[in-house]
């Protein structure tokens, strides 16, 4: 898509702050207008799409900053009217003034010149102008804060296009209070209307509006089969115990991008396989929508997996990292503080003697993997503690997997599958009732949002950290169900990858210890090892 020009897209935000170009300094204009009245100009835009949307921007033959561009057209209109001179433009591009939450940095600087007189570049204040009072406020400490910062001098006034405001008058102070109070109703109209419409595409089953989903066609109802295919893998080996590293190889090795063109990194796939489409499930500011019920809402979109896989690979990250909670530190499948790149690192313990205060014990440090420049054996595994014992590391990895096999094979002769029932589900059901009520009450108007954004909070922590444990136990239990023919089967094909077999290892051994070699014998002996079974 072919760049705009600056002839084309128009003035950005940033172009529509400060003095107007070409206006001389202070001094010189008010030796040209000694009488003049001098003002700063305030445009603010809730929502700017062409800013957040850049094919509907190249389309519109606009950039950001249009909607405020207007305004400051109109503001200039205005001003040449009444007979004002504008000495600077203050603006809040794409800043919505109904959310309590957010900064208004030209505002807040224009309540700074306003108190001290004129700006910082040197230019006095005489008042300020605006399409509309409520572009300066939709909260009654902005209206007060602005009244206040420009009654702070005597004389000064508020315009519109319709005339001039004395704020200092008590009728006109009444009359801008009342339209302050106007303005207030209706944003929190407009914020009612809009939740309502986002819940009852949640009630439809309609899917939000936005971007394509990774995974799904344009309407997001429609799978898109490369992608959805992906997915759907990408989860079940997740759950497996594969990396997520190795997923997104796959997802290159596949020529697959994301829904936008980028690459398919770690962070963004844990998005992918987290958020609750994939399974039908719909999210509302972070919150699993459910019916009265307290069962979670479908959506009428085709699904990728099953509820139960979804909520078993959400499982298999840290709450930060998951669609509901976004962000980073994903756990480790062997519980170990960081990945590794050798099989047998920190399972094997030293057996070597040392002395500790005249007291001669074993070492029982951990071996760790490194590389050497050794043709016959490229890495080896040395004691992290004393630094005195040394194995082979092929030979190590050859011989835990002889004996890891051996064992799976003699479990198999009495391998029986267990029933899986997890014991809080009581628990979970009722608190999942008591939060839905609590949102069917909200959504009615019965609780109003004080009492709701006070009590939810804790019920929400409660079930998401339940349901977490259930998916967790779920996904334990069935890796540990796991038949031992299918993994000799999936470890010989190398279907795992190594954060799986380091997993596996972990799940067999409790460790592996280490005696010391002989001095002068260099080969390889795996009599040195001794396995402690996991029982």
């Amino acid at each position: 898509m072919r760049a705009l020009t600056s002839e084309e897209s128009g003035p950005n935000d940033l172009e529509l702050r400060g003095t107007p170009p070409g206006l001389p300094p202070f001094a010189e204009l008010l030796a040209r207008h000694p009488d003049g009245i001098f003002v700063g100009a305030y445009s603010r835009i809730s929502d700017d799409w062409r800013k957040n949307n850049s094919k509907k921007a190249h389309a519109s033959a606009w950039s950001a900053g249009k909607g405020v561009a207007n305004q400051h057209r109109r503001n200039d209109t205005s001003a040449g009217r009444h007979g004002l001179i504008i000495v600077h433009r203050y603006t809040d591009n794409d800043i919505s003034a109904s959310k309590t939450d957010l900064v208004r940095p030209d505002f807040r600087a224009m309540l700074r010149d306003l108190r001290a007189g004129r700006t910082t570049t040197g230019y006095r204040l005489d008042g300020i102008i605006a399409v509309d009072q409520d572009r300066i406020e939709r909260s009654a400490a902005d209206w007060e804060s602005f009244v206040d910062a420009l009654t702070k001098k005597s004389g000064r006034l508020f315009w519109t296009p319709s005339g001039s405001m004395d704020l200092e008058e008590e009728g006109e102070l009444l009359k801008s209070g009342i339209q302050s109070l106007f303005n207030r109703v209706e944003s929190k109209k407009k914020k009612r209307r809009i939740r309502d419409w986002h819940q009852d595409l949640i009630l439809d089953g309609l899917p939000h509006s936005g971007p394509r989903p990774f995974g799904w066609e344009e309407d997001k109802m429609t799978l898109r089969p490369a992608e959805a295919d992906f997915l759907a893998w990408a989860i079940r080996e997740r759950i497996k115990g594969k990396a997520l590293p190795t997923l997104c190889a796959e997802a290159k090795r596949r020529g697959l991008t994301g829904s936008r063109g980028g690459e398919i990194k770690p962070t963004t796939l844990a998005q992918m396989m987290t958020a609750p489409r994939v399974c039908g499930y719909r999210a509302n500011r972070g919150v699993l929508a459910v019916d009265g019920n307290g069962a979670p809402i479908v959506g009428k979109w085709d699904t990728i997996v099953e509820p139960q896989e979804w909520e078993a690979v959400c499982a298999t990250f840290g709450a930060g990292s998951t669609y509901l909670h976004r962000g980073p530190s994903a756990p480790r499948v062997t519980g170990k503080p960081k990945t590794v790149k050798y099989l047998a690192s920190q399972l094997l313990r030293c057996l070597n003697p040392v002395e500790s205060d005249g007291v001669q014990r074993l070492c029982n440090g951990s071996l760790n993997g490194s590389p050497t420049r050794s043709a016959r054996s490229p890495y080896t595994y040395r004691c992290s503690a004393c630094n005195k014992n040394a194995v082979s590391g092929p030979m190590v990895d050859r011989q835990l997997t002889r004996l890891l096999l051996a064992k799976l094979s003699q479990a198999q002769v009495t391998y029986r599958k267990p029933e899986l029932v997890w014991p809080m589900e009581s628990t979970l059901k009722d608190l999942a009732d008591r939060l839905a009520g609590l949102e069917q009450r909200w959504m009615s108007g019965v609780v109003d949002d004080e009492q709701f954004y006070r009590l939810s909070p804790g019920l929400q922590a409660e079930v998401r950290k339940l349901r977490a444990e259930r998916a967790r136990w779920e996904m334990e239990n069935a890796a540990g169900s796991e038949e031992p023919a299918d993994i000799i089967r999936r470890w010989r094909s190398g279907e795992y990858d190594l954060a799986q077999r380091r997993k596996i290892l972990f799940d067999v051994f409790l460790a592996v210890q280490v005696k010391p070699g002989q001095k002068g014998v260099k080969r390889p002996d795996p009599h040195r090892l001794k396995p402690v079974w996991r029982r």
